[in-house]
């Protein structure tokens, strides 16, 4: 069964809070994500269909990191290689990420054989709720805060890995054409006051921005917090504010709060791929049931988000609304999804097309097989690109962030 929901009751007064941090490539939980999709990516090189659910854990033991690789994993991709060959995976990652060539890295690994029968089934086998949600008129149609957080958080990795250098067009907005010291670790946080029911070309400025950033010593917390608030602020200009005629206040924007910070990564927090699953999906939108990363695309986590992300990415192709918000609820043993719901926040233009769509929708195979198909889920490659980016959204190229032009012009 098929249901759409649309609030046909809204007032200027009511307001939503939304909020979305990003972590740095180097951050623990968001180098063990990376660590977790290139495994998964080697996986199925051997073998397309295998199943697998990772888990990666670091830490520092004795003076070098250490990294535990476990979970359950098809018995098909447990030959002979598969330590040697993840072991220098994970050395790959880590000594790009941190810029340390030389760096040892010890890597353990327990992994779980998956029961044959398990293994072999190529139908979802689990239940859960997908939630994917598009926005008109934003960078990559994603909420401002995702896609802000996001945005700062690769230019500053950028700076990092450029030595200092700011990009171009960054640099002649900001006047700041250099910022070295930088070092790997740090998050970016934005927090966002939308309006419901009323989503256009002027959106009001974030309530705030927090940031941290690891750096050298011979960077000065007070140069750190200059030049970034400027970049920082070009970036706001560049891709929200339009014209660039509006400002990001200085009292909006926290960098380092706590003050300097010379040391982070696995030598000072112990992250988990698991513990950060709202840096996957649409967590203040919806839920957050489980992180994406580290698994095989027959979970519905990933693979259901994908299709939703898809299906609100369409409504918003066809002027239908300017928000939506598609959930999608799988239960175990039914291949289509039991539940289909369209929430506009009550931004929908025409409720008989976005009727006519929906029905649209059911005659489609929603079921987590086709969806593998759709999005060509089983590519490895697909699953180094998701660790290049670092995030699942926030690249236009990937399929479930694109729409079907042809059928949108038929």
């Amino acid at each position: 069964m098929v249901y759409i929901r649309s609030l046909f009751f809204t007032t200027s007064m009511e307001t939503a809070f939304h909020s979305f941090e990003a972590g740095r490539r180097a951050k623990p939980d968001e180098l063990e994500t990376g660590i977790a999709e290139l495994i998964g990516a080697s996986l199925l090189e051997r073998d397309p269909f295998a199943r697998f659910d990772l888990r990666v854990s670091g830490k520092y033991h004795r003076h070098q990191p250490l990294v535990g690789i476990s979970g359950e994993v098809s018995m098909s991709v447990l030959d002979k290689e598969y330590r040697q060959d993840i072991a220098r995976i994970v050395r790959e990652h880590y000594r790009c990420v941190h810029r340390a060539p030389d760096a040892t890295v010890r890597v353990r690994t327990h992994f779980k054989p998956q029961e044959i029968k398990l293994a072999g089934n190529r139908n979802a086998g689990d239940s859960g709720v997908a939630i994917g949600l598009a926005i008109a008129y934003t960078p990559y149609n994603l909420p401002i805060e995702r896609f802000l957080a996001v945005e700062i958080r690769d230019v500053i990795d950028q700076i990092y890995h450029h030595d200092g250098k700011i990009p171009d067009d960054l640099a002649s907005r900001s006047g700041v054409s250099r910022l070295e010291g930088l070092r790997a670790d740090g998050k970016v946080e934005v927090n966002f006051l939308y309006e419901r029911g009323r989503i256009n070309r002027h959106f009001p400025k974030p309530l705030d921005l927090t940031i941290a950033v690891e750096h050298e010593e011979q960077l000065s917390l007070e140069e750190l917090r200059h030049k970034l608030a400027l970049i920082v602020k070009a970036i706001y200009q560049k891709n929200i504010s339009g014209a660039g005629k509006e400002d990001l206040p200085n009292k909006s924007i926290l960098i380092n709060g706590l003050g300097p910070w010379h040391e982070g990564g696995w030598k000072v927090d112990e992250g988990s791929r698991e513990a950060k699953s709202y840096r996957d999906g649409f967590a203040t939108w919806g839920v957050a049931e489980d992180s994406f990363s580290g698994e095989d695309p027959t979970k519905i986590s990933a693979t259901g988000t994908f299709l939703a992300r898809y299906i609100a990415l369409e409504v918003i192709a066809l002027e239908l609304a300017d928000v939506a918000k598609v959930t999608l609820q799988y239960r175990i043993g039914q291949e289509q999804p039991a539940f289909l719901n369209i929430d506009t926040e009550g931004t929908f233009r025409n409720h008989r097309a976005l009727s006519g769509f929906i029905e649209m929708w059911k005659r489609q195979d929603l079921s987590i097989p086709a969806t593998i198909e759709r999005f060509g889920l089983r590519d490895p490659q697909l699953y180094r690109q998701i660790t290049e980016a670092s995030d699942f959204f926030h690249n236009p190229k990937f399929p479930w962030n694109k729409v079907d032009d042809k059928r949108h012009k038929s």
